[in-house]
């Protein structure tokens, strides 16, 4: 293949990944204001990290890919379709990890809240705030997240009250 043609094809590739990822937006986020909200509910529902839900759904293409390269041609779905996929759910990896590192802001409603903490934190450093860390777009736990999880908010659950 030319250069030329690799270029022309590119250009079709990415069109084709900007519409799968606007219908697949439409499908399955159902909120224009958040592009991961399916992600962010089942990783909610499954007390996971939203980048893992991601990985899961990417990974059953890969495993689609991965037939197909192996020789396995006839699948449910084309590998073209799968590939397209990959790429969208890369690019959306992409977003998150943006969003995350403060890049790209998801919390635009609360850009007030979001400026009193930068200043605090540009003056005094990482804002400690209930055993974790303030950075400009959310609090982090200290140490490793599953631990956290496991121990819970910390705060003791109501005793019974029962009649006698």
């Amino acid at each position: 293949m030319k250069h030329s043609q690799m270029h022309e094809l590119m250009d079709t590739i990415l069109k084709e990944v900007v519409m799968t990822r606007d219908s697949g937006q439409k499908e399955y986020a159902h909120n224009n204001n958040d592009v991961f909200a399916n992600f962010n509910r089942v990783a909610h529902l499954l007390e996971e990290d939203r980048k893992k839900v991601l990985m899961t759904y990417m990974l059953k293409h890969i495993d689609g890919i991965a037939a197909y390269v192996k020789g396995h041609k006839s699948q449910r779905e084309d590998v073209t379709g799968r590939i397209t996929d990959c790429i969208v759910y890369l690019t959306l990896l992409w977003g998150m990890i943006k969003e995350e590192d403060g890049t790209i802001s998801g919390k635009e409603d609360n850009a007030s809240v979001h400026n009193v903490l930068e200043k605090i934190q540009h003056e005094s450093g990482d804002l400690s705030l209930g055993g974790g860390r303030s950075t400009s777009y959310r609090v982090q736990p200290n140490g490793n997240l599953q631990e956290v999880r496991q121990k819970g908010s910390g705060l003791e659950k109501p005793k019974e009250v029962g009649t006698a």
